[in-house]
């Protein structure tokens, strides 16, 4: 990496990565409790913004200005700095406040904010052409997710919180973020890494593709063969455009390999999920939803930003991760099979799963914090 994308940068996304999954662990254990005094719905906000916009947007634009530029210059250092700040303010007000005035405000001066970053970044991207065609074609998804968020006061003063709309806003923004700017910048940080070649024709597919994927969000709220023709044709253009790169792969490294397969099966399970029937259970299932969301993080996102450490992972913490991750999954999927098998509360065993992969998270991200090494 860049000599001066030092590890005070990684500082940020690491420790609120912790942060962010230990407030998911209070959340789970919160669910065990039969009653409660207060809502989750605050700390449920804090985390995933913490995640979201603390832990992925920060370590992946990191990466992008390590890999395709000079350098982070110093003025938008102060930018990544002051969006620091702005998660900071985030993780606690939403935590004392929820959806409220100030919690409002950090996080509409984050997303402003990420506007002129992205924007400085644009203008100093270099190297491979369709790579930086990519990277920018994730910016502008970036700015594209924004109108979800934008919606949401309009539709606040307009009573329709219980609208199909309000949810599709919030649907918007999460699509054009994990299956928008996020996995565009994964898969091009994984190109240049591994050496692989792509054409201008797949750069294109890649972005029609992951555009036409909303449709799996609106199929959500509403029934139209059409929503779902749509969201099959893309599905089955974002994996074949994968399947392309299947000959390269073989040459790579076994974890960079991995990360492709994951890729492959968030490709086959987005097939799947245009099914009429898989739609429908998943629209009257809400631990389906959690379960798919959580697979794209915890499953490909965590696991990708970590090969990208300086910070060498044991192999164990890799096989218990993996092992938790697997189990948290399948309790949040087959939920009425494991309480029959094992007479446990669902709850319960998602929070001793949890458990698990928030003590992986801590011993990596902990390690990093405190190593002396500098990322070179």
């Amino acid at each position: 990496m860049k000599s001066n994308l030092k590890k005070h940068l990684w500082f940020y996304p690491i420790i609120f990565g912790f942060l962010g999954a230990f407030l998911g662990l209070i959340i789970r254990y919160f669910f065990t409790q039969t009653s409660l005094s207060f809502s989750l719905k605050n700390l449920i906000h804090s985390h995933s913004h913490v995640m979201l916009l603390g832990f992925i947007f920060n370590a992946l634009t990191v990466l992008l200005w390590s890999h395709f530029s000079k350098g982070i210059d110093s003025l938008s250092k102060k930018y990544y700095l002051a969006l620091q700040v702005c998660i900071g303010g985030m993780l606690i007000m939403f935590i004392i406040q929820g959806y409220a005035l100030f919690s409002i405000i950090f996080s509409t001066l984050h997303l402003w904010i990420s506007y002129i970053f992205l924007i400085r970044l644009w203008r100093r991207l270099e190297g491979n052409k369709q790579l930086v065609l990519l990277i920018k074609i994730g910016i502008i998804f970036h700015f594209i997710s924004s109108i979800g968020p934008y919606c949401l006061g309009p539709l606040m003063v307009l009573n329709l919180q219980e609208s199909p709309w309000y949810q599709q806003a919030i649907f918007f923004y999460l699509h054009f973020q994990y299956f928008g700017a996020f996995l565009v910048w994964l898969l091009v940080i994984f190109l240049k890494r591994n050496s692989i070649v792509i054409s201008i024709k797949n750069v294109l597919i890649i972005g029609i593709s992951l555009i036409g994927l909303y449709a799996h969000s609106l199929d959500y709220n509403f029934d139209h063969w059409l929503i779902q023709f749509v969201g099959g044709t893309s599905s089955i253009l974002f994996l074949v455009t994968l399947f392309n790169f299947l000959k390269p792969i073989k040459h790579i490294r076994r974890p960079y390999q991995i990360v492709y397969y994951v890729l492959i099966i968030v490709g086959v399970f987005n097939i799947i999920g245009s099914s009429p029937v898989i739609a429908s259970l998943v629209e009257n299932n809400h631990y389906l939803l959690i379960a798919w969301l959580h697979f794209l993080f915890l499953g490909l996102f965590i696991p990708f930003i970590w090969l990208e450490l300086s910070t060498k992972i044991n192999s164990n913490i890799w096989v218990f991760y993996s092992l938790f991750v697997i189990i948290s999954e399948a309790v949040l999927i087959f939920p009425n099979v494991l309480y029959g098998l094992l007479k446990i509360p669902i709850t319960w065993l998602l929070f001793v799963a949890y458990l698990g992969v928030f003590c992986c998270i801590a011993i990596v991200h902990l390690k990093f914090v405190f190593a002396k090494k500098i990322i070179s």
